[in-house]
């Protein structure tokens, strides 16, 4: 379990200075570059993480039942449509698009300013509840308490990019998190779609790349 510690230690680090460097960083290389390379860094590093979590010995803190697959499988596709929802549309506080955000259309906004760390919330809580290990609990559980802390801390990076006059205007236009926002217009059918087709590809990927196929563990 000693490597899997170190990835995630690495993992978290590389998250961690980056943030505190990160001025610095984009006035070298831009802040395209910034997040292109920081995108690749993260990537590589998951992946290592992932191997570690699939490889490490760990010991069962409960028993599994076919529910806890079910109900996995069936968290990963609000999970997917809410990182669908960062990619397509504006977030101005959050991890996604940067440009493009009208306060009188808060789109996804007016639900959650951070649907990609929304996403990997429910993500990291439905693989502890699926699995039911030491690790699992530390990585997946670790990963859903980073997301929920990221909510505030993106604000705040976010908000030093943003001119001091438009706060107030992006502030109480948008919610940290607001189901009521999700009656309102929030999510799209663009969102959905696209949503929906990556969940398609990792119900169908999972197998072949983590060797652990949910449908067949949720019985279906």
């Amino acid at each position: 379990m000693v490597w899997f510690f170190i990835s995630v230690a690495v993992f978290l680090g590389a998250h961690i200075v980056p943030g505190l460097l990160r001025e610095k960083i984009v006035k070298r290389i831009g802040y395209q570059g910034y997040v292109i390379g920081f995108s690749i860094l993260s990537t590589i590093l998951f992946g290592w993480v992932i191997y570690e979590v699939l490889n490490a010995e760990s010991f069962v803190l409960w028993d599994y039942q076919p529910w806890q697959a079910k109900l996995l499988v069936i968290i990963m596709l609000p999970s997917c449509i809410f990182w669908a929802c960062a990619i397509l549309q504006p977030c101005p506080l959050s991890i996604g698009r940067k440009t493009g955000f009208d306060p009188e259309r808060p789109g996804v906004n007016r639900f959650c300013r951070h649907p990609l760390l929304l996403g990997v919330f429910l993500w990291g809580m439905g693989h502890v509840i699926a699995n039911g290990d030491l690790v699992a609990l530390l990585f997946f559980g670790g990963s859903a308490i980073f997301a929920l802390i990221g909510f505030s801390r993106m604000e705040k990076l976010r908000l030093r990019d943003i001119p001091q006059s438009q706060h107030q205007a992006i502030l109480s236009g948008t919610r940290r998190f607001s189901p009521s926002g999700l009656l309102k217009g929030a999510i799209g059918l663009r969102d959905i779609v696209v949503g929906g087709l990556a969940y398609g590809v990792i119900l169908i990927g999972h197998g072949h790349v983590i060797g652990v196929n949910p449908l067949e563990m949720a019985g279906w």
